[in-house]
């Protein structure tokens, strides 16, 4: 029903903005004169992220527009009615200036906190900003997406690519455009590599710089990192459900028996200096809000294709039906199984063939590294501790970017990415 799913959404919202309010972080390590970020556990600095004080004050912050498309005759289930439009926002300049494109990272909306902050941060440096959600949360799934089916990197950039183009040319006819940038974040880093590679091939942009920030190198071993956490050797004698349900009871308790209104980073951060969390809690916080979003993919991906996986073939849910049940087994689902059990099969259906090795290739930067690794308008800004990575990543992106990878010691994924001198590094890298 959808009281019922609604409340895995404010679950799911409410895990990322554990999870996602912090951020900010730098290639080649960061000259010895920046002030330290503060946090020096990853794992923390990626639930916490910036202290208050630390943080990057916008100067003249403007507020943005939402825009949307809505493609005829979609086919829209009536369970999702809420989604049949596409949603992004604009901040635009009233002078001619250069575009940049903002793609959001896992299960993110266009303006979730931190699209919300980047957009800010960009529109202050001087640029028209769109910002647009992940391919993976749902509201793109349902009114957007070609194939249906997110986590399959090529299908997802072509949406994307769709998208920019079809915004591209709506805003040519008001405003005037110098140029044409993209970044992102973690997985919306990773489509910017992908959809600057695209677009050698097709030209309709020619983008002037791509900025990826705090990028995976391979989405899904930094998934399965995320699968693995949720497991019993990291959860002892709890089930996943068990150690989810328990921190969300938690961060409640806390919350409710606080003076603060809104779980924002204040709310977070005074939070981390209050409670003790062991590194099994942290892990457990993190997979859990990657699992929440990807469960949430994974319904509405099941329910647009009819696919049977996690609502009964031809089901037809209505906005009465108690969707609890489904939400359930779709929490359980890991990355993986998605992976082996959904994605691959529908790939296969559309390619017979296909493999789960050229899948997996498909979606990590080592398949486009000699691109990568030759085109000079692409940079990397990321933490050299950054969690979704490990020390072989690291070495990856330092060899294929050189010295256009810039490195911070500190930060976490995205923990530092509102700091000051994370955000003015990246201000200073679009430039």
């Amino acid at each position: 029903m959808k009281k019922a799913f609604m409340g895995l959404e404010k679950r799911i919202l409410f895990l990322f903005l554990i999870l996602l309010i912090p951020l900010l972080c730098m290639v080649r390590p960061v000259a010895a004169e920046t002030v330290q970020f503060p946090i020096a556990d990853p794992y923390k600095a990626t639930i916490f992220g910036t202290p208050p004080e630390l943080m990057y004050k916008l100067k003249e912050p403007t507020k943005p527009d939402e825009c949307e498309i809505v493609i005829e005759d979609r086919n829209i289930p009536d369970i999702f009615w809420y989604n049949e439009k596409f949603y992004y926002s604009t901040a635009m300049q009233e002078e001619e200036a250069p575009l940049l494109f903002i793609i959001a990272g896992t299960g993110s909306e266009h303006d979730s906190t931190k699209m919300r902050f980047l957009t800010q941060l960009f529109h202050e440096a001087g640029f028209h900003v769109v910002a647009l959600s992940s391919p993976t949360h749902m509201n793109f799934v349902v009114s957007f997406s070609k194939y249906g089916a997110p986590g399959y990197v090529p299908h997802d950039v072509e949406d994307l690519y769709r998208a920019i183009k079809w915004i591209k040319a709506d805003l040519e006819r008001d405003y005037e455009i110098r140029n044409i940038s993209i970044t992102g974040y973690s997985l919306g880093a990773l489509h910017s590599a992908f959809l600057a590679k695209l677009d050698e091939e097709r030209k309709d942009f020619r983008f002037r710089r791509v900025l990826m920030l705090n990028p995976p190198v391979s989405l899904y071993t930094s998934a399965l990192r995320f699968d693995s956490w949720l497991s019993p050797e990291n959860l002892g004698n709890k089930t996943p459900r068990q150690v989810i349900d328990d921190l969300i009871e938690a961060f409640s308790e806390i919350y409710v028996h606080s003076d603060i209104v809104d779980l924002d980073d204040n709310f977070l951060y005074a939070l981390s200096q209050h409670t003790d969390f062991s590194d099994m809690d942290m892990k457990a916080i993190i997979a859990a809000a990657f699992r929440m979003s990807s469960s949430s993919m994974i319904f509405s991906s099941d329910v647009c294709l009819n696919a049977g996986y996690v609502v009964p073939v031809n089901k037809q849910l209505g906005v009465g039906d108690n969707l609890m049940p489904y939400t359930r087994v779709a929490a359980a689902i890991t990355f993986n199984d998605y992976v082996d059990e959904y994605l691959l099969p529908y790939l296969q259906f559309l390619k017979p063939g296909s493999t789960k090795g050229e899948l997996v290739r498909n979606c990590d930067l080592g398949s486009i590294k000699e691109y990568l690794s030759k085109s000079d308008k692409i940079f990397v800004l990321g933490n050299e501790d950054d969690i979704i990575l490990n020390s072989a990543d690291v070495d990856f992106l330092r060899e294929t970017f050189g010295d256009r990878a810039i490195l911070f010691p500190r930060g976490g994924h995205c923990g530092n990415m509102m700091f000051k001198p994370y955000a003015l590094k990246a201000q200073e890298l679009l430039r």
